[in-house]
């Protein structure tokens, strides 16, 4: 296997690359074959899709290949974006871990700046959060991982003083958690969504609430 160089100062943690493990923890994949070592991000929002894209071209120098798979929900094609790069592969578990049921943030990015956990959770609530237009509008993040969902909490609470509540029993198979925040204006003035169909609606939701 031929190794790419990557971009000088690919070391760096900047606001892509936070991003990146955000994406790659939220509907993403990194893993590695017998012959390859992998990054890939497949969500519908091609919006998500154009910006994992530009991240992986401006943090490490390399130009990732659009692709397509068939969904596991609708069984429709769904457009994915895939990096080949042993380097970018290993640089990235400075960061975390990224399998579903165990993913964990290790300190470099636990210990990062404000700024850098904004642009981490944007990515990561772009992916797995959910605006619930009940009376009272709640955002949801969810995942089966415990743990790292815990480590969300304390980045909440801890750097920008948002409360939330764990709630079990999301999913077919009742294994899913649920992060709830109820506090939806500081959420959205000091993090808020990336993706403009759930900012849209992440605003309609706190218009409504203000009415009440």
């Amino acid at each position: 296997m031929r190794i790419k160089k990557l971009k000088p100062g690919f070391e760096k943690l900047t606001k892509e690359k936070a991003r990146i493990i955000a994406h790659l923890i939220g509907d993403g994949a990194h893993y590695k074959t017998n012959h390859e070592y992998v990054l890939k991000y497949e969500v519908k929002d091609e919006e998500s899709l154009k910006q994992f894209d530009k991240d992986i071209i401006q943090v490490y120098g390399l130009k990732p290949s659009w692709e397509w798979n068939t969904s596991g929900i609708t069984g429709k094609p769904i457009k994915f974006v895939r990096l080949r790069s042993k380097l970018a592969f290993e640089d990235l578990l400075k960061y975390s871990t990224y399998f579903s049921k165990d993913w964990k943030l290790n300190q470099l990015l636990i210990s990062s700046s404000k700024e850098i956990k904004v642009e981490f959770l944007r990515a990561l609530f772009d992916d797995e959060g959910s605006i619930i237009p009940y009376k009272k509008p709640i955002i949801r993040l969810y995942s089966i991982n415990l743990k790292g969902l815990k480590q969300i909490q304390n980045i909440l609470e801890l750097d920008f003083r948002i409360k939330s509540k764990m709630i079990p029993g999301f999913g077919f198979k009742r294994n899913v958690y649920g992060l709830v925040i109820t506090d939806l204006i500081p959420f959205n003035e000091q993090i808020g969504f990336n993706l403009r169909r759930k900012q849209n609606k992440l605003g309609k939701a706190i218009n409504n609430l203000k009415r009440t």
